[in-house]
């Protein structure tokens, strides 16, 4: 801790619990002063498809920190990794429920990838997880190396799996490689490295776990009247305690109890020369694996005993494999600590317990002391006696004996004992205010006498055992050097005394302020990072699966509200179908999952929200729908089902959060159709658009459109045509063949569907799967289908522009002269040079009749002629594919005849060779 955190732990104020302002400044005050020694352990979340090696892997970390071995891995292991470290390891399933809880959660995550498949489906859908959900620290391990035999195609291979890797994770986490399994465990030394990464890695800080403490239940204990009790370390941030709390995938349930209780891991502050941990000290701590079994309550101690774990193994082995399995136990056994070394040679049941117990040492309770024999010793030294009367006062100083009239009793072999015999066992006047805590256990030497043995065992011993002077003599001159050497050090401590005053005055100061900061904690119900609580739930009674992640959420007061929530979405490219609007999707978002019903639209120049009824393929677009309010910018992760079948990938899109508001105007665009039925120059009677003459005027000066493109507005409800019909004016005359459109909109409706998704929750289905399960066919709309259309060309009349006005136009706006061919001019010339027929004679008139009849009678032998050639053209061309086809036939039957006396003469040739 830093000068400058010092101070402020020093000036943080007392603050009383009605002062919500205060409070509320107390609590950031808190979070931002957390020690290092209150950091909850490492979550790390172990990820991986099926037979990818994740159990496994969890297995061999906690041989490496502990040196303990799990037989069967179910829920989060904590073990003690140093001194101030602790982590937790938790297996992901492929659930995708699951999957989506510990991506928001984890510190950590280790992404198995077998070498001998490659990447597949369930590790990208966890990577898009993570990187919806604030994407935390990752680290890649590749397992299953063994597969390749070739060292070629094994460097080739990891090359391009770590390429990969670092273009999905973007280029910042690097890729371990675990080599082949050695008796069911990964090797020491890449195990050794992956420990130590996870002990150097720094934390990167995720948005959302620092604004929202949870607590990740490590058991749980099934009570009366339906409650519940879960433990587990405070995470995230500074828990504010209130009356209920949101169980992730069940729901949200009131809080009957909430207290601090004795942390499982501890961690280890006093100052030491070892940096290393001894074996007493590494700690495995998984009580839903039977492993650490040992709780602690607020008011008693209860130990489990699972099923025995170290079994006897089977004797009936081959004479070749004997000697190797010999050796491997051996090897073990030197390994194990001494408890579950003893638990092993008492199921080895070849002798009686009385024959073994005869055989062993006799146990030694405290530190320096004898218990009674039978009969006594005979070997007494003055030294001895002395040496008892020092174990004496030294037992005074500890334990505060009142010896009555100042004087010490009277030192033999059998006082000690026969007190320390009244004490436990018969509680006679002895000593007094006896506190066994403050010994240690001896483990060297362990000697063990009568009359222990007699309130526990039955059976016939044989002769007493003697004690072993020779040692006690060691350790009491062992035991004065140590004391010589105390009392220099406190001499020379003495000197320097003065300079550390101010130090131990500091230490006094900061240990008040803790005091004082722990009962304003309690007071204002605050829960640090870290702590390990106990929490009791009311009405819990739905079913709880011991391999998913049990995550209690602090139920935040805004988030509870629901409303309509706007957010940018894009359609998964991996996700084979495009989302429909009005069809239910499941939404992940914050620490609920749900079912909504979403719409989606796209924002015009204008900012008007235009509805879309299906999302784009390869853009983003915004989605409306009901659900519970988060902070804007929270990252979120659609799906359209829940089951487990990898048929096709599971995540359909993700988005973020932009908006909350209890409604949102979403327009629809809709064209409204007619057709004129008269034309006036620019103004039309337009029917078909409406149905009444209301409509016409709550749209009257609404504006039109044609195909054609000329624009309009429309004017007043009409008494011609039928009902409906109005007038309208353009800005030019429209055909009679011309459609009119008027382009309206009209406001979506949003279902305010919510439905929370728990463990046994009937989902929507959408229409598509009802279609499939009852066999419905689509509807067909012959409407709706494309039709072929033939068009008439349309020819419009000519330009005539007047003469009047061409003089006025530019040159390259005038008409210019047409340069008329010879036959042209004739027709010109004999058409000025024909008499005008109203000033013909009557002659002149039939001459004229008879030349328009030769020329009918020439242009009919003309078209018969043409007609004659056409005919004669067919038949020719006939004829010609007659002959060609005739031709053919010819060709084939010659070939045929030609190989039929080839075949003749063969045969000839061969009979007479005969």
């Amino acid at each position: 801790m830093s000068d400058s955190e010092e101070e402020q732990v020093k000036q943080a104020p007392i603050i009383k619990p009605h002062q919500k302002q205060q409070k509320d400044f107390y609590a950031e005050q808190l979070q931002a002063n957390e020690e290092a020694e209150s950091q909850a352990p490492l979550l790390v979340v172990v990820q991986g498809p099926k037979g990818s090696g994740k159990t496994t892997l969890i297995k061999s970390l906690v041989k490496h920190y502990t040196g303990q071995k799990i037989k069967k891995l179910v829920g989060p292991v904590t073990v003690r990794s140093n001194k101030q470290h602790r982590v937790t390891f938790i297996e992901c399933p492929s659930d995708i429920n699951a999957m989506s809880d510990l991506s928001k959660v984890a510190d950590l995550a280790l992404i198995l990838i077998d070498a001998s498949i490659g990447f597949e489906m369930e590790t990208f859908e966890y990577l898009s997880l993570l990187n919806n959900h604030g994407f935390p620290n990752v680290m890649g391990v590749l397992t299953h190396i063994d597969f390749f035999k070739d060292n070629k195609q094994l460097r080739k291979t990891r090359k391009k799996y770590k390429k990969r890797f670092e273009y999905e994770t973007g280029g910042n986490y690097k890729l371990f490689y675990l080599q082949a399994l050695k008796n069911e465990y990964y090797l020491k030394q890449d195990i050794h490295n992956l420990a130590r990464f996870i002990s150097i890695i720094k934390i990167a800080p995720v948005r959302w776990k620092t604004e929202h403490p949870f607590i990740l239940a490590d058991r749980y204990e099934q009570g009366k009247d339906n409650t519940t009790t879960f433990y587990g370390y405070v995470r995230g941030c500074t828990y504010r305690l209130n009356d209920r709390i949101h169980f992730v995938g069940q729901g949200d349930y009131y809080i009957e109890s909430f207290e601090e209780v004795l942390d499982p891991v501890e961690i280890i502050t006093t100052q030491k020369k070892h940096r290393s941990l001894k074996d007493t000290e590494k700690l495995v701590y998984a009580p839903m694996s039977s492993v650490g079994a040992l709780t602690i309550d607020a008011t008693a101690g209860y130990i489990t005993i699972p099923q025995p774990i170290f079994t006897e193994k089977n004797k009936f082995v081959n004479n070749e494999e004997q000697d190797d399995e010999d050796i491997e136990e051996q090897e073990q056994e030197q390994e194990l600590p001494e408890g579950v070394r003893m638990v092993r040679e008492l199921q080895q049941l070849t002798e009686g317990i009385d024959k073994q117990l005869e055989e062993e040492e006799d146990a030694q309770l405290l530190e320096g002391f004898e218990l009674e024999e039978d009969q006594p010793i005979k070997k007494k030294n003055n030294l001895q006696q002395i040496q008892q009367q020092r174990e004496l006062v030294r037992l005074k100083n500890r334990v505060n004996i009142k010896i009555e009239n100042g004087t010490v009793m009277p030192i033999s072999d059998t006082l000690l004992a026969t007190d320390l015999h009244e004490l436990i066992y018969q509680n006679k006047n002895g000593i007094n205010e006896f506190d066994s805590v403050r010994y240690i256990p001896k483990i060297q030497d362990r000697d063990s006498y009568r009359e222990i043995k007699e309130l526990f065992v039955t059976g016939f011993y044989g002769q007493n055992d003697v004690v072993d002077l020779e040692n006690l003599e060691k350790q009491i001159e062992v035991e004065e050097q140590e004391e010589q050497e105390k009392e220099q050090e406190e001499q020379e401590n003495k000197d320097n005394n003065q300079k550390d005053d101010n130090q131990k005055q500091k230490e006094n100061q900061q240990e008040r302020q803790q005091l004082v900061n722990e009962l304003t904690n309690s007071n204002l119900g605050l829960y640090k990072k870290g702590i390990y609580v106990k929490i009791v739930i009311k009405d819990f009674s739905s079913s709880i699966k011991d391999d998913y992640p049990m995550i209690l959420a602090r139920s935040e007061v805004g988030e509870d509200n629901l409303g309509f929530i706007k957010i940018r979405i894009k359609k998964h490219r991996w996700h084979s179908n495009i989302l429909k609007s009005n069809d239910p999707i499941i939404i992940s978002l914050g620490w609920r999952r749900f079912q909504t019903i979403p719409i989606y639209c796209v924002q015009d120049p204008n900012d008007r929200l235009r509805f879309i009824k299906y999302t784009p393929e390869y853009d983003y677009c915004y989605a409306i729908f009901y659900g519970n309010f988060a902070p804007q910018g929270t990252g979120l992760v659609c799906t359209q089902s829940l089951s487990n079948k990898l048929s096709k990938f599971r995540i359909a899109a993700t988005g973020v959060v932009l908006e909350m508001n209890h409604q949102f105007d979403v327009m629809k665009k809709l064209k409204l159709v007619g057709e004129p039925f008269k034309v006036i120059k620019n103004t039309a009677f337009i029917k078909g658009m409406f149905n009444s003459s209301f409509e016409v005027a709550k749209f009257q000066g609404g504006l039109i459109k044609t195909v054609s493109g000329l624009r309009g507005h429309i004017k007043k409800p009409s008494k011609l045509g039928p009902d409906g019909s109005f007038r309208a004016t353009f800005e030019d005359k429209i055909q009679m063949s011309d459609l009119v459109f008027c382009r309206t909109w009209v406001r979506m409706h949003i279902e305010r569907f919510y439905r929370l998704i728990t463990s046994n929750v009937k989902l929507m289905k959408t229409m598509w799967e009802l279609r499939q399960e009852k066999q419905i066919p689509l509807e067909f709309k012959p409407e709706s289908t494309y039709q072929d259309q033939e068009r008439v060309p349309v020819k419009f009349a000519p330009l005539r522009i007047p003469n009047n006005l061409q003089q006025n136009l530019p040159f390259e706006s005038k008409e210019k002269v047409k340069s008329l061919s010879f036959r042209e001019r004739l027709r010109q010339q004999v058409e000025k040079n024909l008499p005008v027929k109203s000033n013909m004679t009557d002659k002149e008139k039939e001459v004229y009749s008879l030349i328009q009849r030769l020329n009918t009678i020439k242009n009919e032998k003309e078209k018969k002629r043409e007609q004659k050639d056409i005919h004669k053209q067919k038949i020719k061309e006939a004829q010609f594919k007659g002959q060609k086809q005739h031709l053919e036939e010819g060709k084939r039957k010659y070939k045929q005849q030609k190989q039929k006396d080839k075949f003749i003469k063969q045969v000839k040739k061969q009979q007479q060779q005969q």
